[in-house]
């Protein structure tokens, strides 16, 4: 692009901060492994790379503010100098690392979490999520099956309910997506359209098995029935009474059982309709999370 420096592909706020300058920043924080997928055939060539997450520098670990400068151990400029970056520079790192591209436009990056992966999602990674991260859209149906029971069964901080629930299902289980990006002219301007895919290769029986093993099904406890005469039984309190006090009770039972001999010769069905009711679906929730996605388009 005529517009940009030669192999760049993002406006530069400093001429020495380069892909290797943002990439140098992320090995150091231990926040991104790197990794250059060549071409078998011919190892000039790269096919992809993969973008491994293991953690994130929180902004209060950071330092007194975000704009307090640390040096760059493994980097130096072209002219030998030391160089120095800020918080500012870390989240910016984040976003230029993936603004590669190869001769043919056609550049994909494997992206997923680490196992490895250790502490919070800060508030600023939505931001990257928008434009690199995953969609429903792309899921296998039954890992979407998977991903609406995790949301329902997911209980969550009042920090990470910020975040897509598909975000935290990728970065709990470890799933991998493929993402990319082209340029494209929006009403005259130079602009960026991210894409993103799904990867045939995971096998998602085994996170869909984990995700239920984590979340098991909550227990239905059976539902014990008692007929009339049970419950007139049960009430009646016998122990302590007189031997009057005993035949007035049986007087009062031989009465009681005569009138519920008259009420089932009327209405004979009369038992079967009290317990017959719709059944309670207890994982229905009263408003579909999903409501906002088109699950069923391509």
């Amino acid at each position: 692009m005529e517009v940009l420096p030669h192999e760049w592909h993002f406006l530069p706020k400093h001429p020495e901060k380069n892909i290797k300058f943002y990439k140098s920043i992320l090995s150091q924080e231990k926040s991104i492994q790197i990794e250059n997928i060549f071409n078998s055939r011919d190892p000039s060539i790269v096919l992809y790379h993969k973008f491994i997450i293991t953690g994130f520098v929180s902004c209060q670990d950071w330092g007194q503010h975000p704009s307090e400068l640390r040096i760059l151990k493994n980097y130096r400029s072209p002219s030998g100098s030391a160089l120095y970056y800020s918080y500012y520079d870390y989240m910016d790192a984040f976003e230029k690392v993936l603004f590669i591209q190869n001769k043919n436009f056609s550049h994909s990056w494997f992206i997923m979490f680490s196992r490895e992966f250790v502490g919070q999602l800060p508030s600023w990674f939505l931001r990257w999520w928008e434009m690199f991260g995953s969609v429903p859209q792309i899921l296998p149906d039954p890992l979407q099956d998977a991903l609406r029971y995790f949301d329902s069964r997911y209980k969550t901080s009042n920090h990470r309910s910020q975040f897509p629930v598909i975000l935290l299902f990728f970065q709990r289980y470890r799933i991998h997506w493929i993402s990319k990006w082209e340029y494209k002219i929006n009403t005259n301007l130079l602009d960026r359209e991210f894409l993103v895919k799904w990867w045939d290769g995971l096998r998602i029986e085994q996170i869909i098995n984990q995700v239920y093993r984590d979340y098991p099904q909550p227990i239905q406890q059976p539902i014990a029935h008692r007929t009339r005469s049970q419950s007139s039984l049960d009430s009646v309190q016998i122990a302590g009474k007189s031997s009057k006090k005993l035949k007035e009770l049986a007087h009062q039972l031989i009465a009681h059982s005569h009138q519920l001999e008259s009420e089932e010769q009327v209405s004979p069905t009369a038992l079967v309709a009290s317990v017959n009711h719709n059944p309670i679906d207890p994982f229905q929730d009263s408003q579909d999370p999903y409501s906002g996605y088109n699950l069923d388009s391509d």
